[in-house]
């Protein structure tokens, strides 16, 4: 990865991810490099480095029916026939049902960057040079793909075949039947999608391209395999109608851009190619600018614009405009959970504490019975409720989102909202949450899981946590220590007898929280009082009651700037989980010589279920144990992102380009697994990395020092 310095917005430069074409057009190591773009509402485009597709969500439009979510598939992919100089190549590639490549456009890749994070291909066709790039149009909710005839003995004639289909993007329709409507406009083309039984209502798109000529087609492709979607033990088959090819020819150094998308403004509007990239790579340098990060490495750099990938426009339940936080791409709606632990690193650390503000509002309109929700389903968009973390959590993000703000006025609008899940996790609420008299957090429910651990099998949690999980009652007291104190502040908030009631419940949970300290582990329990029985699906007993595993939940403990307990303690666990459970740049779930250990994250759902939280590595978990070695000693927090920041070199470069991944596979190499974008392993990675450097938002736990300096540093611009 390359990546220089900036004075200024106008000359700043964008890190840059570069592949040979040996890795970028490679069949097999190609297909495991994705790339990502987003409009900021849900839509995204998704591919491999090789354009050949192998999930069910790789396509260059995927557009939100009920932004952000109810996601559909619309335009799969672009094959280009390209014709210069006697010489004629398709540059699109793709693996059918028995096994062959037709079209073999990616033998023609010279390489692959991701400039920013706009993904770029350059092919060589004979003895010219052309590039393709992607970029999405986010106030059209579009797609442009702008090529540009970079060097050739003469001009060159490109015809692009578009490919729609019309389907929820979890979903495969190798039968597909219907036929789409075609029609010339004044300007460009509409292309009707009918609704079918994979997408319930019809969907527009509207396609333009300056100096193309354009001719309706009608025929499908079918039967291409999705060698992903097979591994992970899914339908694989997939197919795609050519609806209409794009004629255009391009004179050496000149770039022609075709633009696809929902917006009937599309179509008779002029979409000038560099304007597009100017446009795009400004509004990328400003994200920087906002952050402070013009003289950040390049990896810190890839991380915030990688970053803005997750937040997305959600409208607020009175109709205005909202932030939520998209858990992952491609497969995760806005979670909750995922939400509230990715925001300080996504928007906090990034300058971006207005929309902080904006998405925990956004949340706590929906709260039910004390309950955050813990997503919105891309099937029904009705909110789920089952996340005992997740409500604790908003109150800690509602509360480190004040001190980077220093919005007294908002702190009084939610503050409410966040005492009263307090008083309903006091007097109890659903799924066995609640206070127990010692003080802790208690949560179960028989075939529910309400952790994040929370992987089941045929309805069987596969890690039962019910009784006291640890870091429950690390977050409630976290939650109650800072709400309190800033309900003491001299804010429009301020509520000295609230502040009195959440120290008071806050001094029974601290209490009582040593009891989670394990003098023979030498580190803490992960759930105290459990009502599981021994043995459970994966093999793991509960030891008669007290979890006695060593699990990374602790690091939510280790973390918790107001949870006082001894320094002695504090070092033993850290060495503990370094020496079982860390793995370069991610946290274990399970230690190896563990019952159940399961060391590789593959094979099908039940395979991976029963390994996501036994033993699989959690990246997320890794910016936890670096705030809480920064907290321990703040040398050695330093260290421990530096060696980081080297492993972040090669992660960016594998799997989720300039992203990081869900999870990683336990035993070494470590590779990159599941989503492979995931919103809080970015944003705790990114935080911890700030944090530890000393760099953007700075936690403290004085927060009248804090409040002090907050109205002067805003957004940490």
């Amino acid at each position: 990865m390359d990546g220089s310095r900036a004075d200024s917005l106008d000359d700043a430069l964008l890190p840059r991810i570069a592949l040979s074409r040996h890795v970028a057009g490679d069949p097999t190591e190609g297909a495991r490099r994705e790339w990502l773009a987003t409009t900021g509402s849900g839509d995204y485009a998704l591919g491999t480095t090789s354009m050949i597709a192998t999930r069910r969500y790789h396509g260059l439009l995927v557009a939100a029916a009920r932004a952000p979510i109810g996601r559909r598939m619309l335009v799969p992919f672009i094959d280009e026939d390209v014709s210069v100089a006697g010489v004629r190549a398709t540059l699109g590639a793709r693996r059918w049902s028995d096994g062959s490549l037709d079209p073999d456009g990616h033998r023609r890749l010279a390489g692959f960057a991701l400039e920013g994070s706009t993904p770029t291909w350059t092919y060589e066709v004979g003895a010219a040079r052309l590039e393709k790039r992607v970029v999405m149009l986010r106030d059209l909710r579009a797609v442009a793909v702008i090529w540009t005839l970079v060097d050739a003995p003469e001009p060159a004639s490109l015809d692009a075949r578009i490919f729609v289909e019309h389907r929820g993007h979890h979903q495969l329709d190798p039968d597909a039947t219907w036929t789409p409507e075609v029609a010339l406009v004044a300007g460009g083309v509409r292309i009707g999608l009918p609704a079918n039984r994979l997408a319930a209502d019809p969907t527009e798109l509207f396609v333009a391209g300056d100096g193309a000529v354009f001719a309706p087609a009608s025929s499908w492709w079918r039967r291409h395999l999705l060698l992903e979607e097979r591994a992970r033990g899914y339908d694989s088959m997939g197919s795609a109608c050519h609806a209409l090819t794009a004629s255009m020819t391009l004179v050496p150094g000149q770039s022609r851009a075709l633009v696809v998308g929902l917006a009937p403004s599309i179509a008779g509007s002029t979409h000038e190619p560099q304007a597009i990239l100017d446009a795009e790579r400004a509004r990328q340098a400003a994200l920087l600018a906002r952050a402070g990060m013009f003289e950040a490495p390049v990896e810190i750099q890839s991380l915030a614009l990688a970053a803005d990938a997750f937040i997305v426009k959600r409208r607020r339940r009175d109709g205005s405009e909202g932030r939520s936080i998209i858990a992952g791409f491609p497969w995760f709606e806005d979670w909750g959970r995922d939400a509230m632990i990715a925001l300080p690193g996504l928007l906090l650390q990034t300058g971006r504490a207005n929309e902080a503000k904006l998405a925990i509002e956004t949340f706590l309109d929906h709260v039910s019975e004390g309950l955050l929700p813990n997503r919105f389903p891309d099937e029904t968009s009705v909110p789920e409720y089952h996340a005992a973390d997740a409500p604790l959590l908003a109150i800690v993000a509602a509360a480190e989102t004040f001190r980077a703000s220093g919005d007294g006025a908002w702190l009084a609008r939610v503050a409410p909202a966040l005492l009263g899940i307090v008083d309903r996790y006091v007097r109890g609420t659903h799924h066995g949450i609640g206070i127990d008299a010692d003080g802790l957090v208690r949560a179960g429910e028989l075939g529910l899981q309400l952790t994040w651990m929370d992987a089941k099998v045929n309805g069987t949690v596969v890690t039962p946590r019910a009784g006291k999980p640890i870091e429950l009652s690390a977050l409630w007291i976290e939650a109650l220590a800072s709400l309190g104190e800033l309900l003491r502040l001299d804010t429009p908030a301020r509520d000295p007898v609230a502040a009195e009631r959440l120290a008071s419940l806050a001094a029974r949970a601290q209490e009582s929280f040593a009891r989670f300290w394990n003098p023979d582990q030498q580190c803490f329990r992960d759930v105290l009082d459990s009502s599981d029985a021994p043995g459970d699906v994966a093999g793991i007993g509960n030891g008669g009651g007290v979890a006695d595993l060593v699990r990374p939940n602790q690091l939510f403990a280790l973390v918790a700037a107001r949870l006082s307990m001894p320094q002695d303690w504090r070092t033993r666990a850290l060495a503990r989980i370094a020496t079982h459970l860390a793995t370069p740049l991610a946290v274990r779930t399970l230690a190896p010589a563990s019952p159940g250990y399961r060391g590789r994250y593959e094979g099908d759902q039940r395979s991976r279920d029963f390994g996501y939280h036994n033993g699989t590595a959690w990246p997320f978990l890794a910016g936890l144990r670096m705030r809480a070695e920064h907290l321990l000693d703040p040398t050695r927090g330093e260290r421990l992102a530096q060696l980081a920041l080297a492993d972040l070199a090669g992660q960016l470069r594998d799997g989720g380009l300039g992203s990081i991944a869900e999870v990683a596979d336990a035993d070494p190499p470590h590779d990159p697994r599941g989503c492979p974008m995931q919103a809080w392993s970015v944003g705790c990675i990114l935080d911890a990395l700030r944090t530890a450097r000393g760099e953007g938002f700075r936690r403290t736990t004085d927060a009248s020092s804090e409040t002090a300096g907050a109205s002067s540093r805003g957004e940490n611009r």
